[in-house]
């Protein structure tokens, strides 16, 4: 199911000295294996009609760090790159399971990747209660 590739949810933060000019970077909240979904028709026109654009939306396990306006960073998939997150739906999959939509918007500039250890993605087997 979720073989698509893996996001790595960041936020914003600035990593400059104390007294020197902002240096924002992402840094990372949460990492997770991911599944495509199709953006339909009335989310792509509503967004339109808002003067906001979903380029795409994934599905993960529940992630209950992600929200609106944080980060996306995909990799290991065909759509690599950064997106901004304009939705967070926490619902039940067809087979029960708590799952999270990320509707995503793509940057047109790229922020720098602060460097954290590697996570391993949250691969969740079954879901707490």
């Amino acid at each position: 199911m979720k073989d698509a590739g893996v996001v790595t949810v960041c936020q914003l933060t600035n990593t400059a000295q104390a007294g020197a000019m902002p240096v924002e970077e992402l840094t990372a909240v949460a990492t997770a294996y991911f599944e495509e979904r199709t953006v339909g028709y009335n989310r792509y026109f509503t967004a339109l009609g808002v003067n906001e654009r979903v380029d795409m939306m994934i599905r993960v396990v529940r992630m209950p760090e992600a929200r609106a306006g944080m980060y996306a960073v995909l990799s290991q998939s065909e759509n690599d790159g950064q997106y901004r997150i304009a939705q967070v739906q926490n619902l039940l999959d067809d087979d029960g399971l708590k799952v999270t939509d990320l509707s995503l918007t793509r940057l047109d500039t790229f922020y720098n990747l602060e460097e954290t250890e590697d996570d391993e993605p949250t691969e969740q087997t079954q879901n707490d209660p």
